[in-house]
């Protein structure tokens, strides 16, 4: 399994990539690692074959269309590459660039070519927190997962020490590799785990506070970067000693207790859903409730479409509420901040929820998914207003 980070960094990229269109972005669904990873590749040479004529469609020449299709048919025949994948692949490619992104969500089959990327099938990984990290507190050492609404997978950060005794570059006390014991990791996996007492109590609370420390230098640039959230788990003197020491911003308050090796990834992928289900319910209750405080009483609580749309663009949005369910198609004119709506398919149009929402995202603007009961009748988008 792989998986690749995707947060306002990479959207940004995209967002503000200038180079000779056409631009062309694909989405295909793909297979972990099992007897089905072998249609990886052929679908995937079967969406360049749909890429190609749609890039003779909008009108690009012979020599463009090499320069973007050539590096991507490359890629259909590394092999490697296509063992190793997550649930949808997101591929973005122009002249003379290209990018690709294994994630954590199962996408429809599609094909885009235009002026710009289109990035709108990425929504759902924006929304309730559909990215995360889990940082896994094992004896001496820390594993590092990337997660979604489908499963975890281990992610290399560069940087990161995976290891306390070569991180510090201390010697192995002799008693902690006497003797070893294995440990449940599922229905059919065990893992040697290491034990002894080599070190007093408070050298060796001083040699994982350092530790963590490394770790947590490694993270924070992450969470600076990507803004995702981080749930810890591990034993709980182990989860508190990294809490007191972390700079992580976006450090989720619970953590899965309990020795990480014990649990299998599925069920670890369970317990760090509940625990972000929960965080994230509580947060949208609480935004909600202020929203609904300052509607009436305070310019800050908005839902005229257009001031909560333009908000949201500008990053004057503090926090943003949509529902998901819900279409709605118009023309934005960005000098005179007046939107005109229209229906789908019309020239110049763009989906307003999800235009909202990807630039929320960039601006880091708290964004929730909410149902048609908790927001006035008729309001499809609503925003707390930074000013």
């Amino acid at each position: 399994m792989a998986m690749d980070l995707f947060g306002q960094r990479e959207l940004s990229e995209l967002i503000l990539y200038q180079g000779e269109p056409p631009y062309l972005s694909l989405y295909i669904p793909t297979e972990r690692v099992t007897s089905e990873a072998h249609q990886n590749p052929v679908r995937f040479r079967n969406i360049l074959r749909r890429a190609h004529e749609e890039l003779l469609r909008w009108g690009a020449s012979p020599s463009a269309i090499q320069r973007i299709i050539g590096p991507l048919e490359e890629l259909a025949e590394r092999e490697v590459y296509w063992l190793y994948q997550s649930d949808g692949l997101a591929v973005f490619a122009a002249q003379d660039y290209a990018q690709t992104y294994r994630l954590p969500w199962r996408f429809r089959e599609e094909v885009f070519v235009g002026e710009s990327f289109v990035v709108a099938p990425l929504v759902p990984l924006f929304l309730g927190n559909g990215q995360f990290l889990v940082l896994a507190l094992e004896k001496y050492r820390v594993r590092l997962y990337g997660g979604g609404p489908t499963g975890l997978t281990e992610i290399e950060r560069e940087g990161l020490p995976l290891d306390l005794w070569k991180a510090l570059q201390v010697d192995v006390p002799e008693p902690i590799v006497q003797y070893r014991t294995g440990l449940r990791l599922g229905r059919s996996r065990t893992h040697m785990a290491t034990h002894g007492h080599g070190y007093g109590r408070e050298n060796l609370k001083r040699l994982m506070a350092e530790y963590y420390r490394m770790v947590d230098r490694a993270l924070t640039p992450l969470g600076n970067e990507r803004h995702l959230p981080l749930v810890l788990a591990g034993v709980e003197y182990e989860v508190a000693l990294y809490r007191d020491i972390s700079h992580y911003p976006v450090l989720v308050p619970e953590a899965v207790y309990g020795n990480p090796e014990s649990y299998s990834l599925s069920e670890l992928h369970a317990h760090v859903r509940k625990i972000l289900v929960r965080w994230s319910d509580l947060e949208r209750q609480q935004w909600l409730e202020r929203f609904w405080g300052l509607r009436g009483n305070n310019p800050k609580a908005s839902e005229e479409l257009s001031t909560v749309f333009f908000a949201a663009i500008q990053g004057r949005a503090e926090v943003l509420f949509i529902r998901p369910d819900v279409e709605l198609w118009g023309i934005a004119d960005r000098l005179s901040q007046r939107l005109e709506i229209v229906p789908p398919g019309t020239q110049g149009a763009t989906h307003l929820l999800n235009e909202a929402v990807i630039n929320a995202f960039v601006m880091r603007t708290r964004t929730f998914a909410v149902s048609a009961d908790e927001l006035p009748a008729d309001v499809m988008m609503a925003a707390i207003l930074r000013y």
